[in-house]
């Protein structure tokens, strides 16, 4: 970029100067070295660790935003992006895979020349200023939509494909995954589902991305190529596939006559300075297919290993703070500490330095706060009372209050931040002695209807409860009877008639036993018929009963029916 300044003799506070007052061309035009940080992914991790709503995180690359040149990132693992600055370093490619860069946060054409607003495109075989006649397209949908759940192979992307594009039709919950002919996942490999970001595979820069974390927008792999190893497109399945469209173009006649060398893209740098090392898989392969190595010995094996970010790593300085210790009182106003430091970044690793290098650059943060500003209130509370009872279970209550300084009292809410005190509790007091005495039942039946019978109740030495005592502690007081005598009245025998009496006995030993029996006839003239013996007694009937009677009378006796 160039600047220049406007120099006018007017004095009206206007100027002839005519277009911007700056210009911009492009520079160090070559290609970053294989294996290189994405340039956007570069600037988010700037952030990594500094302090963001009190929580530190790992900062990627969101693509998503509406003003590309915002440098927009999401920390890893959340489902939100924030803008970290209003534009991104000039040269920053606007969206990953084009041909694009912003430049003073407005993007602009780049042609295939690298040179800023050129006319010069390049075609998808990666031609400059090419018609694509040196290159043909691959383009299908794999929209099998019956699969298994888990990972299912889609299609392979061979060794040259550019300007590659992978994209599902519809949002769904499947995820795209990429590994190599030997089973080694580059991404979303063992149900590690990665976020959105540029990932080296394959000698070229693939850009995956999908939507913040319940977000639903439609999963994209984009690429320039070319690849350098063939890649296995795998589709994590969930639920139905919708359909994922892919497309890339081959070299003609880009099949190759044997066995060959495969690699992979370089991995990450070891360390960001101070010499690190990276590696890459290197295999043999033919039609896609992985085998020994000793068949392409043949042929030289290129590099797996390589050192690289070789630059000395420059001094960094940076306050590091403890935690606070306990704050000198629980309320009131009171003050805690903590330690802070000033640690230097090196090569050797980090150590403690004198606090002045660190004040130079940034003020330190506090050593001592103020804590527990609060009023100092509680609960008080007064004795219990007496028991509500003399004897047995009852309760107790006492006074509860919230006061503050000097005893003042005040509104309950003033010491809702602890627990208040219980207000009531029960209380038990010695048992309760129960008034021992006789308790009768209610008379039984009558032994006989007419000319005195006997009836029976049941007396007891118990207390209200009904719980038995013995006889000695109701002594005191007389015992009433247990039987009297009852139907006292004559039984009635009418004149000049016959009468058969049936008596029925209840004999209860377990079963419940009738017996019934004719005692005799009892003519008028007092005369009395023969008793019949037991022999001549009807059956014994084996059931609780009634007896029942029935009589005919006439001038010569009284027939008796059972």
């Amino acid at each position: 970029m160039r600047t220049r300044r406007c120099v006018t003799q007017r004095t009206d506070g206007g100027n002839n100067c005519v277009g911007p007052d700056k210009s911009y061309r492009s520079c160090n035009i070559q290609d970053c070295p294989e294996g290189s940080r994405d340039f956007r992914e570069e600037q988010c991790s700037q952030f990594d660790g500094s302090d963001f709503q009190g929580k530190r995180y790992k900062w990627l690359p969101y693509y998503g935003a509406d003003n590309p040149c915002e440098l927009n990132c999401i920390p890893r693992g959340e489902n939100f992006f924030y803008r970290q600055k209003t534009a991104v370093v000039d040269g920053t490619p606007c969206h990953p895979g084009r041909r694009d860069v912003c430049v003073d946060g407005v993007c602009k054409r780049l042609g295939c020349d690298n040179m800023l607003e050129s006319p010069q495109q390049e075609d998808p075989c990666l031609q400059c200023g090419g018609n694509g006649q040196s290159c043909f397209p691959v383009r299908s949908t794999f929209d099998i939509n019956n699969l298994p759940k888990g990972y299912n192979q889609m299609f392979i992307i061979p060794v040259g494909a550019t300007s590659i594009r992978i994209g599902e039709t519809v949002a769904t919950r499947n995820y795209l995954a990429i590994k190599n002919l030997r089973g080694e996942y580059y991404l979303n490999g063992h149900w590690v589902i990665e976020f959105s970001r540029a990932a080296p595979v394959a000698g070229t820069m693939l850009y995956y991305q999908r939507g913040a974390e319940g977000e639903m927008t439609p999963e994209t792999i984009i690429g320039r190529g070319p690849t350098t190893e063939p890649l296995v497109i795998e589709l994590i399945s969930q639920e139905h596939n919708q359909g994922v469209e892919y497309e890339y173009y081959l070299p003609h006649g880009h099949s190759r006559e044997g066995y060959y060398w495969s690699f992979g893209s370089w991995s990450a740098c070891s360390r960001e300075c101070g010499s690190g090392y990276q590696s890459r898989l290197v295999f043999c392969a033919i039609d896609n297919e992985a085998y020994p190595d000793y068949l392409c010995s043949a042929l030289p094996r290129p590099l797996t290993n390589r050192t690289c970010n070789t630059q000395q790593c420059p001094q960094t300085h940076s306050w590091t703070t403890g935690e606070w210790n306990v704050c000198s009182v629980s309320c009131g106003g009171g003050s805690q500490v903590r330690s802070v430091q000033c640690v230097s970044h090196d090569a050797s690793g980090p150590r403690v330095v004198e606090d002045a290098v660190c004040a130079a650059y940034a003020l330190a943060p506090p050593t001592l706060q103020t804590c527990n500003m609060q009023r100092c209130v509680s609960w008080r509370a007064s004795v219990w009372s007496a028991c509500s009872v003399t004897c047995g279970t009852g309760d107790q209550s006492r006074e509860v209050m919230c006061v503050g300084a000097a005893s003042v009292q005040l509104a309950d809410t003033s010491c809702s931040a602890s627990l208040r005190p219980v207000a009531t509790q029960p209380c038990s007091m010695p048992a309760c002695l129960l008034a021992v005495s006789w308790h009768v039942g209610d008379w039984g039946l009558c032994s006989k209807s007419c000319a005195s019978g006997l009836r029976e109740r049941q007396v007891m030495c118990s207390d209200r409860e009904r719980n038995l005592y013995p006889v000695k502690r109701c002594n005191s007081n007389l015992k009433p009877l247990t039987v009297e005598t009852c139907n006292t009245q004559p039984c009635y025998r009418p004149q000049g008639e016959t009468v058969c009496v049936s008596v029925c006995v209840c004999v209860c030993v377990c079963l419940c036993l009738c017996v019934r029996s004719v005692i005799g006839c009892h003519l008028s003239n007092k005369s009395v018929r023969k008793i019949p013996s037991l022999l001549e007694l009807p059956p014994v009937n084996y059931k609780c009963c009634y007896c029942e009677v029935e009589t005919s009378r006439s001038n010569n006796g009284t027939a008796v029916k059972w």
